[in-house]
């Protein structure tokens, strides 16, 4: 593949997968803290570390977002699982479950196999 073909072609839209978990803040009863972002490989992956902090930390959500990386556009972040305390943002984002999966309008015909 020459050098000028390989430099058109971009990806056009990425899907990254995230697990934030938060502390509780001694001394400061309601407070958290947010860790360092994890960044996961996949949807399991992200549920998978989900789990292992839920249990140790005082809140944790797993969200993904898609967008397009060379123009910037994102959509809104949405949430794969979220426990325990968490910041106010955290209520704005969509829910996986709220999220109607993409329809196809096919008909018998159209499933029919020769």
């Amino acid at each position: 593949m020459s050098k000028s073909r390989q430099q058109r072609e971009t990806v056009r839209h990425l899907t990254y997968f995230v697990v934030q978990a938060y502390r509780a803040v001694k001394g400061a009863e309601g407070k958290i803290s947010a860790d360092d972002p994890m960044p996961a490989r996949d949807e399991a992956h992200a549920n998978a570390l989900f789990e292992r902090y839920k249990p140790i930390r005082a809140g944790v959500v797993a969200f993904r977002r898609t967008g397009d990386p060379t123009t910037g556009d994102w959509e809104d972040a949405v949430i794969l699982a979220k426990h325990g305390l968490l910041p106010a943002e955290v209520d704005g984002m969509k829910d996986a479950s709220e999220i109607e999966p993409d329809r196809w309008d096919l008909s018998a015909a159209d499933l029919k196999v020769a």
